[in-house]
């Protein structure tokens, strides 16, 4: 019996037929895309080039952040945001605020700095399934922001066996700097927990770097001290024709920011960033022809600039005054999707839905 790749095991519950009492049958599937499709078809199907990069591709290049796994594609180029600690994506030869960013098909919200663009390094790659890249104009379907193509990250959802543990340490050195207060020190862990239809799954994951002085003196640093807390957690339902999941992620970041004395006074700035989203998924086949698909998502996005004078003499540190030295930017988004699946015939099908996407936005 051929061993199903791991790329097929979330998609199983959807092509099975699920009466109890059925003989369990195996077979080798062809590969399955989401991105391309509403429902899960075919690569060399789908109306849309899909690139994947899958589970095993990203464990073999070690990677910590998103970016390490993304930046050997081709069309796909970054450039280091040193004032707020971020990544500048571009695709296509197109700045990264015409790549529209996913997350099991749901959009992030959160665009920031002078680019207006997602920070893909604010997610747990420990978390990720697989990553679908489509290139291209995808306006029509997914919104002007997908002028240069798609990214969905695909997250983990299904438990191999009854129970499992992932734990993962990384330790690297910065240059020739490396202490407690500084290189790059990454933690995470995994726990995933299967029983009858329930499945569950919790990630966490501490990424810290203390910066790095390069070509600067004194207080600052070229590259800014960094740290990140990210948690995910899902709960997954399946029985028959029916499977739903809600799956929340949370992100917490601070990027710490220290200036130069001048007169006995320096401007020390710190980000703080986050961001809670939600989402509750499910699908259901009412017969052979008919399916249902249903997306609900709620997100809440929160970027603080806090600034502070530092005194040279007594280290005292207070708020600084000043225009836009305060700052809290808030973004909120809802988004809801579903959609019938009809097939007709072999040759042809109908495909109704809705597809609503809410976002406000307040700040500097």
């Amino acid at each position: 019996m051929k061993k199903i790749p791991l790329i097929l095991l979330y998609l199983c519950p959807f092509l099975s037929n699920g009466q109890e009492g059925d003989t369990l049958k195996t077979s080798v599937l062809e590969e399955v895309v989401i991105t391309g499709q509403f429902e899960p078809q075919s690569a060399h199907k789908s109306v849309y080039q899909v690139k994947t990069i899958p589970l095993e591709r990203i464990a073999a290049r070690g990677a910590v952040r998103l970016q390490d796994v993304l930046n050997t594609e081709l069309n796909i180029r970054f450039s280091q945001d040193l004032a707020l600690g971020g990544s500048n994506l571009s695709m296509q030869g197109l700045a990264g605020q015409n790549v529209k960013v996913l997350i099991d098909g749901v959009p992030m919200i959160g665009r920031q700095g002078t680019s207006n663009e997602i920070n893909i390094n604010q997610l747990n790659v420990n978390a990720i399934e697989r990553i679908e890249i489509i290139e291209g104009p995808m306006s029509v379907v997914y919104g002007a922001d997908a002028l240069a193509g798609v990214i969905n990250i695909i997250t983990k959802k299904t438990v191999d066996g009854k129970f499992e543990v992932q734990a993962k340490v990384h330790e690297e050195t910065v240059g020739s700097e490396y202490g407690w207060d500084k290189g790059i020190h990454n933690q995470s862990m995994g726990l995933g927990y299967a029983k009858n239809n329930w499945r569950t799954r919790a990630d966490i994951s501490r990424n810290y770097f203390g910066g790095w002085q390069g070509s600067e003196v004194g207080r600052e640093k070229q590259w800014h001290p960094k740290t990140q807390y990210l948690a995910s957690g899902l709960v997954g339902y399946n029985k028959n024709k029916l499977d739903v999941y809600y799956r929340a992620d949370y992100l917490f970041e601070d990027i710490y920011n220290p200036g130069v004395f001048t007169n006995g006074e320096a401007l020390d700035q710190t980000y703080y960033t986050n961001r809670l989203m939600q989402q509750l998924q499910g699908t259901h086949a009412f017969s052979d022809r008919l399916n249902f698909n249903g997306v609900l998502s709620y997100t809440n996005y929160v970027r603080e600039t806090q600034t502070t004078t530092v005194d040279e003499s007594t280290n005292e540190s207070r708020l600084a005054l000043g225009p836009g030295l305060q700052d809290v930017t808030t973004f909120n988004g809802v988004t809801l999707r579903s959609t019938f699946q009809y097939k007709v015939n072999k040759k042809f099908s109908l495909q109704p839905g809705i597809d609503f996407n809410y976002e406000t936005g307040s700040g500097g």
